[in-house]
């Protein structure tokens, strides 16, 4: 059986091997140097510091058990806790649970995309 999924790339829909993580067109997709510049401020490490506390875990998780693991957009398997609001607009919703989500990786990166249009943050 060869299982596939669809490319990290926002708006791509192209199929690939369960292994990889972009199509042949977006290989080159550097998202190593927006995670450096994001984590390189003192902002960005307080932002990675509390995505690393057992507070954080803890209640993605119970956020993820509460949606059954399913993203809560399309229906498909979820992977990521995600704030709905997001911590750089409303950093004391970080850790309500009614402020979280399950979300696939795709519809993440749309909702990323989104809260930077609207919000106007990285």
């Amino acid at each position: 059986m060869n299982i596939k999924k669809r490319c990290n790339k926002v708006g791509c829909n192209e199929l690939i091997g369960i292994k990889e993580t972009y199509c042949i067109a977006h290989k080159n997709h550097n998202h190593k140097q927006y995670e450096k510049a994001r984590t390189s401020s003192k902002e960005g490490k307080a932002y990675k510091r509390f995505y690393d506390t057992k507070e954080w875990k803890s209640l993605r998780y119970q956020a993820m058990l509460r949606d059954g693991f399913i993203c809560v957009r399309c229906g498909r398997e979820a992977s990521i806790g995600d704030h709905i609001i997001p911590t750089k607009v409303r950093w004391d919703l970080r850790l309500d649970m009614k402020n979280v989500q399950s979300l696939c990786t795709q519809c993440h990166n749309r909702k990323t995309e989104e809260d930077r249009k609207e919000y106007g943050i990285i």
